[in-house]
This record gives C-alpha cells, sequence and structure tokens, in this order.
C-alpha cells in the first residue's frame, strides 16, 4: 500500500515496450521490412480520407440538360429529362392557367405541354418559334415543356449555382438559381409536384 502523497504506480506495457525495441534491433541490423509495412498502411489510411473530400466534389455536381428559350439559357436535372422531340403540332387548351398550355401527340398518347415563358417573365414570341418539346418525369414521363432549341448534357457545381437577382423571373419558386455564366437553373422538382398530379395520366 503506497503512502498519502505519493504517486500510485503507473501499469507498464511492456508487450509494447518489447514490441518498439524489436523494431529499432531490427532497423539498425539493416531489416527495414516492419517499418516500411507500417508506413504503407499509414499512407493507404491517408489516401482513403484524401479520397473523401473528392467524392463529395462528384456528389455536389449535377449533370443538366441546357435549353434556349426566347434568348436565355436555362437548364434542367438531367435526371428528371426523358426524352426530347422534334414538335410538329400542337393542341391549345382553351382556359388552362400558364404554365399548362396544350396537348401533343408523344408516343401514341397525349402528352401535356407546359409553357414557361409566361411565369418565367420573358418574352412571348409566336408559338412556331418554340420547336421543340424537353420531356420531364419522375417515376414516368409526366409533361413537356416547350423550347427553342435543346442542346448539350453539361456538368454545373452545386456551389456555383447562385440565387437570381431580382427581376430574373416572375415566379422565382420555378428558378433554382442562376450561374456565373448567366445560365439559369429551373426547379424541376417544383414543377413536377406542381404539375404532375394533374398531368401525370396524359403521359
Amino acid at each position: 500500500m503506497s503512502k498519502r502523497g505519493e504517486a500510485a504506480p503507473r501499469h507498464v506495457d511492456w508487450g509494447e515496450i518489447r514490441h518498439r525495441l524489436d523494431v529499432v534491433a531490427r532497423t539498425l541490423a539493416g531489416d527495414t521490412k516492419a517499418p516500411l509495412e507500417e508506413m504503407r498502411e499509414i499512407l493507404k489510411a491517408r489516401a482513403r480520407t484524401l479520397a473523401v473530400p473528392l467524392d463529395r466534389e462528384r456528389e455536389a455536381t449535377d449533370e443538366v440538360v441546357l435549353f434556349e428559350l426566347s434568348s436565355e439559357t436555362y437548364a434542367l436535372d438531367a435526371r428528371y429529362v426523358w426524352a426530347v422531340f422534334r414538335l410538329t403540332a400542337l393542341s391549345a387548351l382553351p382556359g388552362a392557367q400558364p404554365p399548362v398550355f396544350g396537348l401533343a401527340a408523344w408516343r401514341g398518347n397525349l402528352l401535356t405541354i407546359l409553357d414557361l415563358r409566361q411565369v418565367l417573365g420573358v418574352p412571348v414570341r409566336d408559338l412556331t418559334d418554340l420547336s421543340s418539346v424537353i420531356v420531364l418525369g419522375d417515376e414516368r414521363p409526366a409533361f413537356g415543356i416547350l423550347a427553342d432549341s435543346v442542346g448539350r448534357i453539361a456538368a454545373v457545381r452545386r456551389e456555383d449555382v447562385r440565387e437570381p437577382p431580382e427581376g430574373v423571373a416572375a415566379k422565382r419558386k420555378y428558378v433554382k438559381g442562376i450561374t456565373g455564366d448567366a445560365i439559369i437553373v429551373l426547379a424541376a422538382e417544383m414543377l413536377l409536384t406542381e404539375h404532375t398530379p394533374a398531368t401525370g395520366r396524359d403521359a
């Protein structure tokens, strides 16, 4: 029993001490196999750690489909784009509330067509200028969006999408943001949430 005021004896890990002495002895003898193997394990662990930010970087990038509408460039999340087709005929729906405009034949069915120009606050020109349709949907095609033309698929970093300035869109709920090169990223989820229940039966 130790006297009052004296520190209690510490537990000595003789196994750890023997291991360290063994490594030192082998290193002095020219056998560096053990230290090299330990170093390789450390480097592997560091590599796994450094790979995490790269994975997060990939997750922070979205693939989008670019399209033109009234001289502006817009983007839609490619996950929700089912198809793009050339518009040949369009029947208007009298009394429909924007952005719902009409119906078009697609793959043997009638597809509801949205005209986003009015709700986005862009100039409304003649309907014949809109020659393409982008088919959007989640689990199945839900409706089509009119476009002047449809371009390529691009990658957009989420951190590069900024809050749009005032006046960019009449209904900002349909706009997710705008990139540094003036691409307006639309909120496909919002469009689907608001219009799929009424139009999903048409696809």
